[in-house]
């Protein structure tokens, strides 16, 4: 009975060990790993579009853009076959408007880019829309 006893004990050490040493020897790639030269500076975002809503007719956002130097920069709406609903270039270094999309039953999608010329600012959103019918039936006993 003691036998089978140390028989399982010695697995049980012998897979420990393994296990064990593996981890250790992981140890030093994951520290190289820590120590890289890339240092993340700000976690601002330069542009951001966000989905504020909708009426019977259109689809409405909120687009800013951060521009701390004031470059000139494009926003483009355009369809998701390519076609340009809007385009005009702003200059603001705190860019923030509210944009309003009609709503089209033949375009499912649209995209929203804003792009400096020097590309220092370049951001491209992309925006699907489904639609549903939901039919209020009313049975009333006469």
């Amino acid at each position: 009975m003691k036998r089978t006893f140390v028989k399982f004990a010695g697995k049980k050490f012998i897979t420990a060990t393994i296990i064990s040493t593996s981890l250790l020897a992981s140890a030093p790639i994951m520290a190289m790993a820590n120590h890289n030269n890339i240092e993340i500076i700000s976690n601002d975002h330069t542009a951001s579009v966000k989905y504020t809503g909708s009426a019977d007719d259109a689809f409405f956002f909120d687009v800013k853009v951060n521009n701390p130097k004031g470059d000139k920069f494009t926003l483009v709406i355009a369809s998701d076959d390519g076609v340009v609903l809007f385009s005009k270039d702003y200059t603001d270094t705190s860019f923030a408007k509210r944009v309003k999309i009609l709503k089209s039953e033949y375009l499912d999608g649209y995209n929203i880019s804003i792009r400096s010329s020097n590309k220092e600012l370049e951001n491209y959103f992309s925006v699907s829309t489904t639609s549903k019918t939901v039919e209020d039936v009313v049975v009333t006993k006469l």
